[in-house]
């Protein structure tokens, strides 16, 4: 029964927010797709590696390479666009039913604040990804197909075909991005509950706000906060672990370490924090609504 009214809540908010979660890929992955095949109609050579391959399908193993790069850079452009999604997404959508006083309506449904929040979190952490990789699956394939015609070695199609298991790497790793900005999106979605105006002004102000309070008291009274320390072992984390990311692209998922770039110390911290700013979330939907 939970399951259920899960799963029609995801349904949900997934209609409720098609035009980004929905429309913005499909047109986006259109234009990529046109893109792509004016440059294999318009031939030139692109780097992988120490290699140079002329984009020209006539050349063995420029098929497969080509599929490799395309899903490669559709997944990195993706994510780039989703990240300006789910910034919108985290910080409107617990403010604008509390604005509208839809939340009054939502409070006579049979689901509960706490399976609420934790849908829409679900909804950027797990639902967004697998949306990157249906689109990048889906454009990967309708790829091969046109080079397909162009030149329909089957061999060569074979090759191509074979480097769609990329996808699944890929998503590895977009699921590994949402878990590092774990800790952003849950104090989006807090300060979506909590703000009575501007949920974006509350988000940036308040980090920035305290790097500017920290930074004051080292310089001045050799007082540390720790604030500015925490932020930038999160950053060195995060940089490390996209960087390990970026260069493992390509490879499968079981040759892949990526638990050696993840310190245990500071990734238990962030997902600390996350869950104490999720449960705050919940206790403010529970006991908070008025703006």
């Amino acid at each position: 029964m939970l399951i259920s009214r899960i799963t029609t809540q995801l349904k949900r908010e997934v209609w409720e927010n098609r035009v980004g979660l929905l429309w913005t890929p499909l047109i986006f992955g259109g234009l990529l797709f046109a893109a792509a095949m004016w440059l294999m109609l318009n031939p030139n050579t692109i780097t992988h590696g120490a290699s140079k391959t002329e984009l020209n399908l006539v050349t063995p193993g420029a098929m497969g390479l080509t599929i490799l790069v395309y899903q490669m850079v559709m997944c990195v452009m993706y994510m780039i666009i989703f990240g300006v999604v789910i910034a919108s997404y985290a910080h409107s959508t617990l403010f604008t039913d509390r604005k509208s006083r839809e939340i009054l309506f939502w409070r006579s449904m049979p689901v509960s604040e706490t399976v609420n929040v934790l849908t829409k979190l679900m909804v950027i952490c797990f639902v967004i990804p697998l949306i990157i990789f249906i689109a990048t699956v889906s454009g990967g394939l309708l790829f091969v197909v046109f080079m397909g015609f162009i030149n329909p070695d089957l061999n060569e199609v074979w090759q191509a075909i074979k480097r769609l298991s990329v996808s699944i790497d890929l998503l590895g790793s977009t699921l590994i991005v949402m878990l590092l900005l774990l800790p952003i999106i849950s104090w989006n979605l807090f300060c979506s509950a909590f703000a009575r105006r501007s949920p974006l002004s509350i988000s940036v102000s308040v980090p920035l706000g305290l790097w500017i309070l920290d930074a004051i008291a080292q310089k001045y009274f050799d007082i540390n906060l720790l604030f500015k320390d925490a932020l930038a072992a999160y950053a060195k984390l995060s940089s490390t672990s996209f960087k390990k990311m970026i260069g493992d692209a390509g490879r499968s998922v079981a040759d892949i370490d990526l638990a050696s770039s993840l310190d245990p110390t500071v990734t238990s911290i962030t997902l600390i924090i996350s869950a104490l700013l999720i449960a705050a979330t919940i206790w403010l939907r529970n006991n908070h609504y008025e703006i």
